[in-house]
């Protein structure tokens, strides 16, 4: 046993060592592995200065947008104190306009006064430019004088005061339309002082329009800078991992045909191990012995009674479809046709490592014909026994057509006689029960009571068997 273990560790250590452990560069194409890296860090590099342009420039543009928003509002709130402004002056315009009307119809009234006045004297010119003396003495009597006197005197002060009234509303009219023209002016100034300042903030405005385009257009080329390395950089790893993959694969491949082949040699190695085992163990009966084929005198049992099957032709019967009775293990301890010194093996026995309790499956389906359930003398035991007519505990299975098979030596049994079971279906577990060295199963084909060779019924798996 300690045997076996060294040759499998040394198998798993070529298997280990098979693996390259170095990271040499390899072509990939017409570019090897480093280079494909070192091109995969520069893009990242690469990707990074885009990455740090792209947010300069979009809090750049973030920056613009907001001055670029606070021009708008002041050139709005300009806009506003321009029209406010040029109402104010439409209004003075109209106050002027007004205060014009007024003195003109001051002046018009004074000329009216004036012209009076001057058809007054005229005719008292055309009288003989008398004087008011002369007017007083030409009175009829004294209260003629008296009238005279009066009219005259009259006339005098209302001259005098009107054309005075009329001079001061001249003089407040004038002075009003100057005010309004003061204001006029001063409204004129603060409207070209607006329009200079609309003026300079739509020059800004067009300018950082102009700088946010700009900006946009960087910010674009970074974008798509960045988007074209990133592609690159995707493209560059897709390959370094295809190259990866295959190298693993190439390596897994090998590792499993050294694998394999240290298996063979180590199952070569535990198939010699176990013929000389068991040659130097060799029961003197001749009816027993690692996998009975005969009849045991401790078990009158019918189903492991061969006696009266001494015959082993190789007889080949139509079918080739069993499934294999053990599933996992795939290593021949004895085959069909070992030589037992006195007879032929008649079966073949499948062993492993770790087969103890390894499921046992229905090669067919059929019919449970016989079973033996009664034998204690498992693995561990010291020697063997004839339990089960050496087969220990067994199954024995009909499928018709002269067909049948049996499962011998095992730990336990889970089908009854009569029972009806399918391919592929757990029977019972390996053992080592009956007239068995060491774990294993036992695996009989028989064709109308006669032994041929199972492998026969199992070519499917002829590249799978060691042995």
């Amino acid at each position: 046993m300690n045997k076996l273990k060294a040759i499998i560790c040394a198998a798993l250590s070529v298997c280990v060592l098979a693996v390259p452990l170095s990271s040499a560069v390899v072509t990939v194409g017409a570019k090897d592995v480093k280079s494909l890296q070192d091109r995969i860090d520069e893009l990242n590099a690469k990707s990074e200065e885009y990455q740090s342009i792209l947010n300069s420039t979009e809090t750049d543009i973030s920056e613009k947008q907001a001055y670029g928003d606070a021009l708008v509002g002041k050139i709005s709130t300009l806009n506003e104190k321009v029209i406010l402004t040029r109402e104010a002056i439409a209004d003075l315009n109209t106050g002027i306009e007004d205060k014009k009307a007024k003195i003109e119809a001051g002046n018009e009234g004074i000329e009216d006064q004036i012209d009076a006045l001057c058809e007054r004297l005229r005719l008292i010119y055309m009288a003989g430019s008398a004087s008011n003396l002369e007017i007083l003495l030409g009175a009829k009597d004294f209260g003629d004088f008296i009238d005279k006197l009066s009219l005259v005197k009259t006339l005098s002060n209302y001259d005098k005061e009107l054309i005075g009234e009329i001079n001061t509303q001249l003089d407040v009219i004038e002075t009003e339309k100057k005010e309004l023209e003061s204001d006029k002016a001063d409204l004129e100034a603060q409207e070209a002082s607006l329009n200079a300042d609309l003026e300079e903030l739509n020059g800004l405005v067009a300018e950082n329009e102009a700088v946010l385009t700009d900006l946009a257009a960087k910010s674009a080329e970074a974008r798509a800078a960045l988007s074209s390395g990133e592609g690159e950089a995707k493209q560059l790893e897709a390959q370094i991992a295809q190259y990866w993959a295959e190298q693993a694969a190439a390596a897994a491949k090998q590792s499993q045909a050294q694998a394999e082949a240290a298996k063979k040699k180590a199952a070569q190695e535990q198939q010699k191990a176990a013929q000389e085992q068991q040659s130097s163990q060799q029961d003197e009966q001749p009816s027993y012995d690692d996998d009975t084929s005969g009849s045991s005198s401790g078990d009158s049992s019918s189903s492991g009674d061969d006696s009266s099957h001494t015959d082993y032709d190789d007889v080949t019967p139509a079918g080739g479809g069993y499934t294999w009775p053990c599933p996992g293990y795939y290593y021949l301890s004895s085959l069909w046709n070992e030589d037992r010194y006195t007879y032929n093996h008649g079966a073949i026995d499948i062993a492993g490592g770790d087969i103890l309790g390894a499921p046992v499956v229905a090669a067919d389906s059929g019919t449970v014909w016989d079973t033996c359930t009664y034998c204690t003398h498992n693995w561990g035991k010291s020697g063997s026994c004839g339990c089960g007519g050496g087969y220990g505990n067994y199954v024995w299975l009909d499928h018709g057509n002269g067909k049948e098979t049996i499962y011998g030596h095992l730990t336990s049994v889970i089908v009854s006689p009569g029972q009806t079971v399918s391919k592929g279906q757990v029977i019972g577990y390996v053992g080592s029960t009956g007239h068995s060295t060491g774990p294993h199963l036992h695996f009989e084909c028989r064709y109308n009571d006669v032994k041929y060779n199972p492998m026969n019924e199992l070519s499917a798996y002829w590249g799978m068997v060691s042995y």
